[in-house]
């Protein structure tokens, strides 16, 4: 049975102001995260993903909450006062960028930037928050931590930097991970050991990870729960397996369909969903899928579509939700 959540997103809507007008950027997003479950947010760039989760520490910049809820262990955040968030960020609700470099100072030692949240959260002194950290470095699998605690961020490679980065978000053991793409910007090889290091972490201290991404395979392989989003709005949402071998709503399925197989011969073009997400300014009536979609309906470029129930955790937004969906079988090295 499910604990109650930890983390839960309401009607979510957000805003940028523009000189051509103001940009929804997120449109009625709704999502919750359980104690010690992993979440994934997918969907192509421009779908929304990062600001969705940025809106839950108040990480807007220049954008802005312009309706819905999000409360924390039933406290809402969207009101709640600038120290009370410095208070949350790094202590119970930790974040991880996807470029290391960009959240890394390179005038100070990986040792005092992990040291700094453990003083700033846990008032822990130098000393002590100094020999912690080493031991951080040593959990997210850095060698020679007595030594690295003193390197600059350019001594270390993207994967090392990566895992600072998770030190640093799990210093003061944080009862949720928001992870951003912490991936995309390392190779393969690398990319699969910061997987499995996320993975070991979570599971030794069941921490709860909400994990945005548009890798349809990560998510095979990180995700218990995955919502589905595109051009701001949430389309699909259910159990990873129930997910990846029954897509109900068309975007799932050509997510799904254009994730590169064996079967695809060498010289054929590689699989790819037609178009691309249009700009918030440019936004189509109807189905925000339908001038992409290969099966859509008249009444989907006049008519928007509502999430409808499928079952236990189970919806969609589709005018089509009804009709049976192929199984698609998803190929992913070391997949749960």
């Amino acid at each position: 049975m499910m604990s109650s959540p930890l983390l839960e997103v309401h009607d979510l809507c957000v805003r940028f102001d523009h000189p051509a007008g103001s940009i929804e950027a997120v449109a009625g997003v709704t999502f919750d995260v359980c104690a010690g479950e992993t979440v994934a947010i997918v969907g192509e760039s421009g779908s929304g993903k990062s600001v969705a989760s940025l809106a839950v520490l108040g990480l807007l910049g220049p954008g802005r909450v312009a309706g819905g809820s999000v409360t924390w262990r039933g406290e809402e955040l969207i009101d709640a006062t600038p120290d009370r968030m410095r208070a949350l960020r790094g202590a119970e609700i930790a974040m991880v960028f996807q470029n290391p470099m960009s959240s890394l100072d390179p005038l100070f030692t990986v040792g005092d930037q992990i040291a700094e949240a453990l003083r700033a959260h846990r008032s822990l002194p130098r000393a002590q928050a100094r020999r912690r950290a080493v031991e951080l470095l040593r959990d997210v699998g850095i060698p020679d931590a007595h030594r690295r605690v003193r390197s600059y961020p350019h001594e270390l490679s993207g994967g090392q930097q990566q895992r600072v980065v998770i030190a640093i978000a799990l210093a003061c053991s944080p009862a949720l991970l928001i992870a951003d793409e912490p991936t995309t910007a390392l190779d393969v090889t690398v990319e699969a050991q910061v997987l499995r290091l996320m993975r070991d972490l979570q599971r030794d201290r069941g921490t709860a990870l909400l994990f945005i991404t548009h890798d349809m395979g990560v998510v095979a392989e990180m995700a218990d729960r995955v919502v589905v989003m595109y051009a701001g709005k949430v389309v699909e949402q259910g159990p990873v397996e129930e997910i990846l071998r029954t897509p109900r709503n068309p975007y799932t399925r050509a997510l799904l369909d254009s994730i590169p197989t064996r079967a695809v011969p060498r010289d054929q073009p590689m699989p790819a969903i037609a178009g691309a997400v249009p700009h918030p300014l440019e936004i189509p009536t109807g189905c925000r899928f339908h001038p992409r979609c290969p099966t859509a309906l008249p009444r989907c470029s006049t008519a928007e579509p509502v999430l409808v129930d499928l079952g236990p955790g189970r919806t969609s937004r589709c005018w089509l939700h009804e009709e049976p969906a192929a199984p698609v079988a998803v190929e992913v090295s070391g997949a749960r």
